[in-house]
């Protein structure tokens, strides 16, 4: 009975199969506008549209979004970090959208200028970089303290100029109190003295009375009283263009034969001076002292002294001329 049972669902079963073998059915392959077969695919690089994403595929895609969302986080960062060390506020709530028209409101910028280029506490940018401090030194103050840079040569071009060369740094126009500028250069030479009389060096007028092997004589007449000018000023004689190394001076001196002076004559009495000195002349009515000192222009004279007897009224000791020689 069971057997029978048996052999009756074979039948049934191998009927089915039958007619299944039969049936042509066509099912399309899937499009983006027909449902259909589709094939899994691993891929996240593909450009398919007939084919669905695996699990696996899914997974590579959501890793590679979610690390381009935390570089993003992470440039914004750093974009609103460059932005507030040039000045310009930002913050990491602002949109990308807001951040760029920000950034495009900056200017960047150029130039090649070194901290040595910009005056020391001054503040410039160049193309590597904003905010940059100055260092070339301003030495202009040193003017305002009364005080000088010292240059670090000069030199005379030989046709009236002196070219100076002055430390590395910033000179304001401008003068001290004295009427000089700020760079200074020695030279024990550059004095007075080394320079010749009537002539001047950047302002430094000369001294120096030049020797000649020309002899000169120079000669002029006075009447100078030693007796009436005793314990006055001296008699300054400037008037040659050289230092004379020798000086002869005329005296004419009363000299009375009488007792009491009334009559006498006066006599010639000559001086030759080579150095400063005093000297002394005396007769028997009178005594004369007096100084005589050579000078770059000539000599001067000074009646120190005279005492004589009163009865001597007429009594004098006068220069009347003189030779000046080179």
């Amino acid at each position: 009975m069971l057997n029978d049972n048996w052999d009756k669902i074979d039948e049934a079963v191998g009927q089915v199969r039958e007619e299944l073998e039969n049936v042509d059915v066509d099912i399309p392959n899937a499009s983006l506008t027909e449902k259909g077969i589709v094939q899994l695919s691993n891929a996240t690089n593909g450009t398919r549209e007939d084919v669905a994403a695996t699990e696996k595929a899914v997974k590579a895609a959501y890793d590679e979004a979610l690390a381009g969302k935390q570089l993003g986080v992470e440039q914004k960062a750093n974009v609103v970090a460059a932005l507030n060390s040039i000045g310009v506020a930002a913050s990491t709530s602002e949109t990308w959208a807001q951040l760029v028209a920000k950034m495009a409101g900056v200017i960047r910028a150029t130039g090649n200028a070194t901290p040595g280029d910009v005056l020391a506490g001054k503040t410039f940018s160049n193309a590597s970089g904003n905010g940059l401090t100055g260092g070339m030194p301003n030495y202009s103050r040193s003017v305002l303290r009364e005080e000088y840079k010292s240059a670090i040569s000069a030199k005379g071009d030989g046709v009236g100029n002196l070219v100076v060369e002055p430390s590395t740094g910033f000179y304001e126009q401008g003068k001290n109190s004295r009427g000089y500028g700020s760079i200074i250069i020695g030279d024990p030479a550059f004095v007075p003295s080394n320079i010749r009389s009537g002539y001047s060096i950047f302002g430094v007028q000369g001294t120096l009375v030049p020797l000649t092997t020309e002899k000169k004589v120079v000669n002029g007449s006075e009447n100078y009283s030693l007796r009436g000018n005793a314990g006055r000023a001296p008699l300054v004689f400037n008037r040659v263009d050289f230092r004379p190394s020798k000086i002869l001076l005329l005296f004419s001196v009363f000299v009375s034969s009488y007792s009491d002076g009334s009559e006498g004559i006066y006599v010639p009495y000559f001086l030759e001076i080579t150095s400063n000195r005093s000297y002394e002349f005396s007769d028997m009515s009178s005594r004369y002292n007096f100084t005589v000192n050579l000078t770059d222009y000539g000599f001067s004279i000074q009646s120190t002294f005279y005492t004589g007897r009163p009865e001597f009224n007429r009594s004098d000791f006068r220069l009347t001329g003189w030779y000046m020689i080179s």
